[in-house]
């Protein structure tokens, strides 16, 4: 196995392409392994989130010869925005001179004021073999214990995470 330096984009800049495992896009690395790849999130039903633990079980989960890496990236988040700008644009325009020019200052400023960042979690993991798809498929189910939610990306969303991890745009 290849020695990996932490933090490379090695494996995203030399991809080869998609193809599926199972029920889920896998990037094609450079050495032909394919990589899944997931988001982990907070589960809003849940107040008792522990992603300590849950990083704790997935490590104590995998067998010997699995790979797997860990990405904590900030991602700018529209959210947000969005939503501000929306309740915004729905109040009722004034016939009031002041609380127009409030109105499209708001508007203004929204539209030219940074986005806000998060830290997403996102997975990797090199499929061994169709027998690591269990394994992988088993994750939702045992983060659910401590309160997190595994969200499996699609290839739009693996295109878009390799964007990010290859040129951030932080003024967005």
């Amino acid at each position: 196995m290849a020695e990996q330096t932490i933090g490379s984009t090695r494996t995203f800049v030399l991809a080869k392409g998609f193809t599926r495992a199972g029920p889920h896009a896998a990037l094609i690395g450079e050495d032909d392994t394919r990589r899944l790849f997931a988001e982990l999130y907070a589960d809003p039903d849940r107040p008792d989130v522990r992603p300590q633990d849950a990083y704790q079980a997935i490590l104590s989960s995998m067998q010997p010869g699995l790979t797997l890496r860990l990405l904590q990236l900030f991602w700018p988040d529209l959210e947000p925005r969005l939503e501000f700008q929306k309740q915004v644009q729905s109040w009722k325009i004034s016939n009031t001179e002041g609380l127009d020019i409030l109105s499209q200052g708001l508007l203004l400023a929204v539209q030219e004021y940074p986005l806000p960042f998060v830290r997403r979690t996102i997975l990797e993991f090199v499929l061994p073999g169709n027998e690591g798809l269990a394994w992988w498929d088993g994750l939702s189910g045992l983060c659910a214990g401590f309160g997190l939610r595994v969200g499996y990306l699609d290839q739009a969303a693996i295109e878009g995470l390799i964007r990010w991890v290859l040129n951030p745009n932080l003024e967005y």
